[in-house]
């Protein structure tokens, strides 16, 4: 089984490109998130709607960075997710250039028992 650290320099070195990659580790990405955690209380605002307390581990944009570069520290575009309420808003593979999943046949052994009863 994989870390969370290993699948996500796996994610940084091979799916998000390179532009992303360093705004993500800026001062400037950094304090805005701590920011926009501090203002939703460290909890998963998608959760608090369910009437759940989660505690938040992503910051998510809620206009996408790519599509709205100009809105990538604004407060009022940043929400607090934790990370099951970040993967549904990213929506499943297939999206944003991910791999397809392959479907899968699952497998059945079919023995058949002993008829004596004991």
């Amino acid at each position: 089984m994989t870390s969370r650290r290993d699948q996500n320099r796996y994610y940084d070195r091979y799916k998000r490109d390179k532009g992303s990659r360093a705004f993500y580790r800026s001062t400037a990405w950094e304090t805005a998130r701590v920011q926009a955690l501090i203002r939703d209380n460290y909890l998963c605002q998608h959760c608090i709607k369910r009437k759940k307390l989660t505690p938040a581990d992503m910051v998510h944009h809620i206009k996408p960075l790519s599509d709205y570069p100009d809105l990538a520290l604004v407060l009022e575009n940043l929400l607090s997710l934790c990370n099951g309420c970040h993967n549904k808003e990213h929506g499943g593979p297939g999206e944003r250039g991910e791999a397809t999943p392959v479907a899968r046949r699952a497998r059945f052994i079919v023995s058949k028992g002993n008829s004596e009863v004991f």
